[in-house]
């Protein structure tokens, strides 16, 4: 399993890649055949998938945004596999997703090689269920 420290390391990768709007470096940690599901719930098969989904959206959507990633939570999974949770925040500048959103990545990360490679990620945008909902106050019973 790695290691705190390089499941830090892994995460500023990222954020270091998207920060650069880079699509290559994003997908670079990705095994080959990795499996991404977007915040849209698109999934994405392969690194070389992930880098283009990544280029497209770095000069459209999230063109000029900023993430801050961390690592919220890592947990052995047995053997050399992890889940790791990590928490971006993400600016986005301007267009129809102008501001800042807060996400939660669900990713299960192999070190058998020594060097952590993502398996599979899920990225979903962190929202209270009363706004998802379309409401001004907090649902009954829910917790955001």
């Amino acid at each position: 399993m790695i290691s705190r420290k390089q499941a830090e390391a892994l995460v500023a990768q990222l954020q270091t890649a998207w920060n650069a709007g880079d699509g290559t470096a994003f997908a670079a940690p990705f095994a080959e055949d990795a499996d991404f599901v977007t915040v849209a719930g698109m999934h994405v098969r392969g690194r070389q998938a992930i880098a283009d989904n990544h280029d497209r959206i770095f000069t459209t959507i999230y063109k000029g945004s900023r993430v801050a990633m961390r690592v919220e939570q890592l947990r052995p999974l047995g053997g050399s596999l992890a889940l790791l949770h990590i928490a971006p925040t993400l600016d986005v500048p301007k267009g129809r997703l102008a501001g800042t959103m807060n996400a939660l990545m669900t990713t299960v990360v192999d070190d058998n090689s020594g060097e952590p490679v993502i398996l599979a990620l899920h990225n979903t945008i962190v929202r209270d269920l009363a706004q998802a909902a379309g409401q001004a106050e907090p649902m009954k019973g829910t917790t955001a």
